[in-house]
């Protein structure tokens, strides 16, 4: 059997050359490094605040009041001027991330990628701010600034420590929420979705640019989400139009960049909606979990809520691939009048059970809320303490522990359960399912002790090449059991 998977991985291994020199991952075995940063499994930070403005993370901003980026950057353009406004954002762009800073994140807490929340006032420096839209009165002063410039040096400098970038636009004309995070005041109503003008322009504009400018160009972008925290509706049919004419916008232009949407605070439906659209393949669900704002979780103390973490997050990860785009380590007050533990203790497994439980439903990983703060380092929603405390694991630079002896125990095993089930099997399926997992898991291996990730996605992938290579059959179903248990068996940390 070995002899057999030492072929395989020569086949997968990853290829350095330009991205026009590499097979489609789609037509043929290859993988490429663009495929492994797309499509690796994540251990992930938000650079949250870095552009889309948050005064509980950055208060320098607004020092003339205001309760969203919009309103803080009007009040400090009245006072001073354009230039002056423009300068003090340039500043803010470029002292955020330092360069020890990357050397952190690289070689001390492993992280894969980044999630870079980004306003459609920002892209290319304001050029698509229209006269409906509120940052119209600002538009010169983010010309100025030219946030766009600093977006791609983020990206060239993440792409030096191996580091992913997923491109989140994460304020969108009108909010896609009620929220100050979408960078605007929209009288306490989700225009967005409502509004023609605002989804012609993201599609039809704003979206293929992004792919075009960034996307496209850079092997380390591994995803563009077009909208953040989509607010709760239950026909959900304006955001149903949206993401189906945003997904088209993208594979138009870039067809294997993953398409991340909004779970809408209902993870199921949006597996439902991708698996009747046919669209599970080209589309990622992001779901944010917290354990800090409802009702129910205030009722609880902390090993409460640790505990039914594996069935309070319910992620139809068999129908589609999902990430977790936010959680952090933090509980209500609530909850800690009603735990009498050791608070760092608690936190400590909280942190731990989170990542846990993500592994086993959230097939692209997780970004934890947020990266850094003005003052302090944010305690239970800062990264890099809940790191350093080991409340957030660091990610292991360790080979998948596979052998001939573990290889041949599950072919056996799966063989003897089915020895008295049946006249006629075709369990050599399940062997080249087997094989064709571990295969891919030493070809994520070679860049930089990646793992599979979007397991979903590769699953139906694999078994396709293998259908076409190997013909249809009633038996299919062994080699998709292969797979998996290859995965479940090698492809974790």
């Amino acid at each position: 059997m070995l002899d057999k998977l030492k072929h395989k991985v020569e086949k997968l291994k990853i290829s350095n050359k330009k991205e026009e020199n590499v097979p489609d991952m789609g037509k043929s075995d290859g993988l490429s490094r663009r495929d492994i940063y797309r499509n690796r499994y994540n251990y992930g930070v938000n650079f949250g605040s870095m552009f889309v403005q948050e005064s509980y993370i950055y208060h320098d901003l607004f020092s003339e009041g205001g309760g969203n980026e919009h309103e803080a950057v009007g009040a400090l353009a009245a006072k001073s001027s354009t230039d002056e406004v423009a300068k003090k954002l340039q500043e803010h762009y470029s002292n955020y991330a330092s360069d020890q800073d990357w050397e952190w994140l690289q070689k001390e807490a492993g992280v894969t990628a980044i999630r870079l929340p980004i306003g459609y006032w920002h892209v290319d420096n304001g050029r698509f701010i229209t006269s409906g839209m509120k940052f119209h009165d600002l538009k010169d002063v983010y010309k100025a600034a030219k946030p766009w410039d600093a977006v791609r040096s983020v990206i060239k400098k993440a792409a030096d420590h191996k580091i992913g970038v997923l491109v989140d636009i994460h304020g969108l004309p009108g909010g896609a929420n009620n929220d100050d995070h979408s960078g605007e005041s929209n009288g306490g109503q989700a225009k967005f979705f409502a509004s023609s003008d605002f989804v012609t322009s993201l599609v039809d504009d704003v979206i293929p640019f992004i792919v075009k400018d960034v996307c496209q160009p850079n092997e380390n972008v591994i995803g563009l989400q077009v909208v953040n925290e989509a607010a709760f509706s239950d026909s959900a049919k304006a955001e149903k139009k949206f993401y189906a004419k945003a997904i088209q916008a993208v594979q138009k232009i870039d067809d294997s960049l993953p398409v991340v949407i909004s779970d809408g605070w209902w993870p199921g439906q949006w597996a439902d909606w991708l698996e009747d659209k046919k669209l599970t393949n080209s589309v990622v669900i992001d779901s944010h979990v917290y354990r800090c704002f409802s009702d129910d979780d205030k009722k609880k103390n902390a090993k409460q809520i640790t505990d039914d973490l594996s069935k309070s997050l319910n992620l139809s990860s068999d129908k589609a691939d999902y990430m977790v785009g936010e959680f952090s380590c933090v509980l209500d007050g609530q909850t800690w009048d009603k735990t009498k533990e050791s608070r760092d203790e608690c936190v400590a497994k909280f942190g731990q059970k989170q990542t846990q439980v993500f592994q086993d439903q959230a097939s692209w990983g997780w970004f934890f809320w947020t990266f850094k703060f003005q003052e302090g380092d944010g305690g239970e929603w800062g990264f890099r303490p809940m790191v350093e405390k080991n409340c957030i694991p660091r990610r292991p630079r360790v080979d998948p522990a596979t052998d001939d002896g573990k290889l041949q125990h599950i072919v056996d095993g799966h063989a003897a359960y089915w020895k008295d089930k049946g006249d006629k099997f075709e369990h050599w399926r399940f062997e080249e399912g087997l094989q064709a997992a571990v295969a891919d898991v030493a070809a994520f291996n070679e860049f930089d002790h990646s793992r599979v990730g979007r397991t979903h996605y590769f699953t139906s992938l694999r078994k396709a090449q293998h259908v076409a290579a190997k013909g249809d059959s009633s038996f299919v179903w062994e080699w998709e059991q292969g797979y998996q248990q290859g995965l479940a068996n090698f492809n974790k940390y």
